[in-house]
Formats: structure tokens, C-alpha cells, sequence
């Protein structure tokens, strides 16, 4: 059996890897938590040490989000170390990643030649927005120049800017949510079909159950919901003319019509409950710090609403029959290539001012 290394930042890259690696048992796979913003406590951490169900044979974590120059590089140059180590044990012949810009994936990459004497088969795990309609920072002159110099004194000149996520030189394979959709950079790699790696996956519902169950959530209560609201960030609602009022009305008519209604607040909002639904009736407000990508596999068919990004990707893939209504914002970055991709996809994105109307074409359907 050959070893393969997954590198994971975030709780999309660990639910794809997941995915992935319980697809593939005749390989053995190996995990690396990084970028964490804390190790001790971190919750993922603690449930793949404990999870009996988990698909990988060793199990490792890096802190990330350090501050200050000097404090990161010498946190940097000890990752280096132990990633030094993990490549001389297990020599992998695959290393995955949810972003091939981080310093992690490049560095492993360059060591795994350096020790072993031939190159990892570099494989890029779809982490949504960028999948599709690309980076838009990186070919900004600071990106694509200044930063790529620094970069390469600073660590090596083995080290690679591509000109959006995936499209690095380091990267052969993809596993992308839609194959035919990516991004232009990134079809001439070869291209995986990573909803195979979903369907009747039981390791992931396993893990996802084990999350919800470690946030303090029921998961028979999520698994019977027939509609949820994933919301922006409380700025957002806030800013937005209309978007609470909408939101409100939309949380009514779905009530009135006896649905049972999930909340997923963003993780980083300062108000727990913004739009004060704890006490409502027929209305769930779920804990903030589950991933919504960790509902969706337990749920079935059912209604989606939430704003323009990656969230919404997620949930066509996830739940291919869910109906699916994205609220327009004209501020977030690269909204015309979300809105001529969620068209696509078939998400409908309409402004807030329509929820209410499209939402009862939805009902009455």
C-alpha cells in the first residue's frame, strides 16, 4: 500500500479529505491539520484522535496565525522540521490540498523530491469559490511580484505563486464538486468527480454526526429539518437595506407553511442571535461553530437560503435536490462571476427585496 498525506486548514478541506480517503481504502492515508488557530482544545483535533471510524493512520497538527515576522518564521522553520520528519517516514506518493498557495503543501512537496529523490503527485481538493471563478488577488502586482520575491528569498525558490488556487505547477490532479465548471487555469489537469467520493459515504456522515454531537447538537433534530438559513456575516445583515426585515418574513412563511426551520449564524458574529429566533417557534438556531458544510450530508431534500459565496456552492453539490435561493450583494468581490456561476449551477440569486415572492414560488411548487 502506498501512503498518502492530506494536508487540511479548514473544515471544507477536512470533510473533502474525509471523503477522499475513505473512497480510496486501498491506500493508506495520512493527515495534517494545519494553519489551526489553536492546537490545544482544537475540537477537529480531538475527535479524529478519538474517532473510530476514521479513515486515516496517523494523525498530526500545526499552529497557524502567528503574529509577528520573527515569531512566524520561527514557527515556520519547526514546521519545516516535523514535515521533514512525516516525509522521511512515510515517503507518500500523493500529497493533497485544499490550497496549493500555502507554504505547508509547497514545502512538503519540495521535500518529499528532495529526500526521496521523486516528485508527490500533487492533488488540489475544491474549496469552492476559487474552484470557479478564480483568485482575483493573485494577479494583482503585489501578489503576482513583490510577495512572489519575498517569498522565494525567504523560504526557496522552490516555491511557486500560481495565478489562482489549483493552478500551480505543483498540482496534477483535482477533485472538483463540478468538473466541467472549473476555472480555465485548471482544466488541463486531470479532473475527479468528488461527489463520487459523498454518495452513501457512511465515514462521513459518521464524522459529521461526530462533530454536531461534539458542538452540543442533536443530530436527529438536523436530520429532520426541512429548511435552513445560512447567514452572512452580522455586518452584512446589518448593512444590507431590508436583509433582517426579509429574513424575518422569509423565517414566517416558512413556519406558517409547518416547516421546521434551522438558523446557521456565521461563526464570527458578536450577537449569538441576531435576529432573536431562539424562542420561535418551529425555528432551530444551530451552533454557530459547526461548519454548514457538516449539516448538509444529514439532511435531506430541503430548502436553502443564504447569501453570494461559497457556502451556497457547497450546499448544490452537497444536496443536488435542494431548492436553493442565494440573496444578492452587489459588494462582495467578483459578484458578476458568482451570480453568471450560481446561474449555472442552478442556484437562483435574486435581491433581497424578492425573497418573500421567490420563496412562496418555492413553497407553492
Amino acid at each position: 500500500m502506498a501512503n498518502e498525506l492530506y494536508l487540511a486548514s479548514t473544515p471544507l478541506h477536512l470533510l473533502n479529505a474525509i471523503a477522499i480517503a475513505s473512497s480510496r481504502p486501498d491506500q493508506q492515508s495520512h493527515i495534517i491539520l494545519i494553519d489551526q488557530p489553536v492546537v490545544e482544545g482544537n475540537p477537529y483535533f480531538s475527535i479524529l484522535r478519538h474517532w473510530q471510524d476514521s479513515p486515516f493512520r496517523s494523525l498530526n497538527i500545526f499552529q497557524g496565525r502567528i503574529k509577528g515576522i520573527r515569531e512566524k518564521l520561527a514557527a515556520r522553520k519547526i514546521i519545516f522540521n516535523e514535515l521533514d520528519d512525516i516525509i522521511q517516514t512515510l515517503n507518500p506518493s500523493r500529497i493533497y490540498t485544499g490550497n496549493d498557495r500555502r507554504i505547508e503543501f509547497q514545502y512538503a512537496m519540495q521535500s518529499q523530491f528532495k529526500q526521496h529523490g521523486h516528485q508527490a503527485v500533487g492533488i488540489y481538493m475544491d474549496e469552492g469559490t476559487f474552484t470557479y471563478v478564480g483568485r482575483k488577488d493573485s494577479a494583482s502586482i503585489s501578489d503576482k511580484y513583490i510577495d512572489n520575491v519575498i517569498k522565494k528569498l525567504t523560504y526557496g525558490f522552490w516555491w511557486k505563486n500560481p495565478i489562482t488556487i489549483g493552478a500551480s505547477d505543483w498540482i496534477k490532479e483535482i477533485y472538483a464538486a463540478f468538473p466541467d465548471k472549473v476555472h480555465p487555469l485548471l482544466q488541463g489537469k486531470q479532473l475527479n468527480a468528488l461527489q463520487r467520493c459523498y454518495e452513501n459515504n457512511a465515514i462521513v456522515q459518521s464524522f459529521c454526526s461526530e462533530l454536531i454531537t461534539y458542538f452540543q447538537a442533536k443530530v436527529g433534530a438536523i436530520s429532520q429539518l426541512d429548511a435552513i438559513l445560512t447567514l452572512p456575516h452580522e455586518s452584512i445583515i446589518d448593512s444590507l437595506d431590508g436583509y433582517r426585515e426579509s429574513m424575518l418574513s422569509a423565517l414566517q412563511q416558512l413556519t406558517d407553511a409547518e416547516l421546521k426551520v434551522g438558523i446557521k449564524y456565521h461563526p464570527r458574529n458578536t450577537n449569538p442571535d441576531i435576529l432573536n429566533c431562539a424562542d420561535r417557534e418551529g425555528v432551530s438556531v444551530l451552533p454557530h461553530q459547526i461548519p454548514f458544510e457538516a449539516i448538509l450530508p444529514l439532511l435531506d431534500e430541503c430548502i436553502i437560503i443564504g447569501d453570494i459565496s461559497s457556502t451556497l456552492i457547497n450546499g448544490r453539490w452537497l444536496k443536488p435536490n435542494a431548492q436553493i435561493l442565494s440573496i444578492a450583494n452587489p459588494e462582495v468581490p467578483l459578484f458578476d462571476e458568482f451570480v453568471t456561476f450560481f446561474n449555472d449551477i442552478g442556484v437562483t440569486s435574486i435581491p433581497v427585496s424578492q425573497l418573500q415572492e421567490q420563496l412562496q414560488q418555492v413553497l407553492n411548487a
